[in-house]
């Protein structure tokens, strides 16, 4: 007579009493522990999608929107890339297509106007260059400028025009910079990169009326461009990676620093190009630092002076804020 060991007959018992769909499992796992381990298995396989780095295009919008109902942005213009995901970038604004005063912001096309002639072979860092005196108007003079200023006559190099015309925003080195570089070479190259409603029309006058025949209107830069424009130089893609890094070390190094620059917190890198004009108060800027990597431009339709205590000043600051600290958490 064929005889089962205990533990078999207590197999068995235990197999007819559970369902059919449950007596497979039971026999090869009598504990049960297999389907645990099958369901566990099972959940860990399906893909679990990444938390996004940084701020979507829709929580910027939100953001800005909310912005609104907290302060006034009737007078304001804001665009703002959130580049702390570079591969999809968060973007945001408000009216930041319009088409208001860019000031001295629209020296950003001049920038890299520079730096592509210099890559094509175009142009010389080094080449000598006079300064005609139907290019001399007034320009601001920062504290700590370490370039002397232009005069008449003297001889610059584009490397120095270049730095002055960013770091102290300096107006006769804009107008050579017009004369050698061209205004509408300048355009092109800006509407090649996809700022397409960025003109250069006419040089730069402050006091001194400057003689300008070959003006075709004003200039143009509205805030989204130049914010672009910073973009493209943060992920080293404006000219080339190693024009890019010039680009922004250059921007790092205006000596403006009342607005943006003045509320961010220590150890954060500011690369930017502010503007004024008497009732214009701008300001576009790369920003780097801990837990933030963001482009953010604004421009006001605001008076100021050159120390940023004005209204137009004071509006830039507080919007900076209310970014940074959404941007950085």
């Amino acid at each position: 007579m064929f005889k089962i060991s205990r533990m078999a007959a207590i197999l068995l018992a235990a197999l007819l009493l559970l369902p059919a769909s449950r007596a497979a499992a039971s026999a090869l796992d009598p504990l049960g522990t297999s389907i645990t381990k099958l369901r566990l298995a099972g959940a860990q396989s399906e893909p679990v999608p990444a938390a996004r780095i940084g701020a979507s295009s829709e929580q910027i919008s939100a953001f800005l929107q909310g912005l609104a109902k907290r302060m006034d942005l009737s007078k304001a213009h804001i665009s703002v890339i959130d580049l702390r995901a570079p591969a999809d970038p968060g973007r945001g604004g408000w009216n930041d297509l319009d088409i208001v005063p860019a000031a001295s912001v629209i020296k950003l096309a001049l920038l890299a106007e520079a730096h592509h002639a210099v890559a094509s072979g175009a142009r010389s860092w080094d080449s000598s260059i006079a300064i005609s005196p139907r290019n001399m108007t007034g320009t601001w003079g920062p504290p700590h400028d370490p370039y002397p200023a232009i005069t008449a006559g003297s001889l610059w190099s584009l490397r120095d025009l270049v730095e002055v015309m960013v770091r102290r925003s300096d107006n006769a080195a804009t107008n050579t910079l017009i004369d050698v570089l061209g205004r509408s070479s300048a355009t092109e190259f800006a509407h090649r990169n996809g700022l397409l409603l960025t003109y250069v029309r006419h040089k730069l006058s402050s006091g001194t009326d400057v003689p300008d025949p070959d003006a075709t209107g004003y200039n143009q830069m509205p805030p989204r461009d130049a914010a672009l424009l910073l973009e493209a130089a943060a992920l080293g893609k404006l000219v080339s990676p190693e024009a890019s890094g010039a680009m922004l070390k250059t921007l790092e190094g205006q000596l403006d620093r009342y607005l943006i620059a003045s509320v961010l917190p220590p150890g954060t890198v500011y690369a930017g190009k502010t503007g004024q004009l008497s009732q214009n108060r701008n300001d576009a800027a790369l920003v780097r630092g801990q837990g933030r990597f963001y482009v953010l431009a604004v421009y006001t339709s605001l008076p100021d002076n050159d120390e940023g205590t004005g209204p137009g000043g004071r509006k830039i600051q507080a919007i900076a804020r209310e970014v940074d600290a959404f941007l950085s958490r």
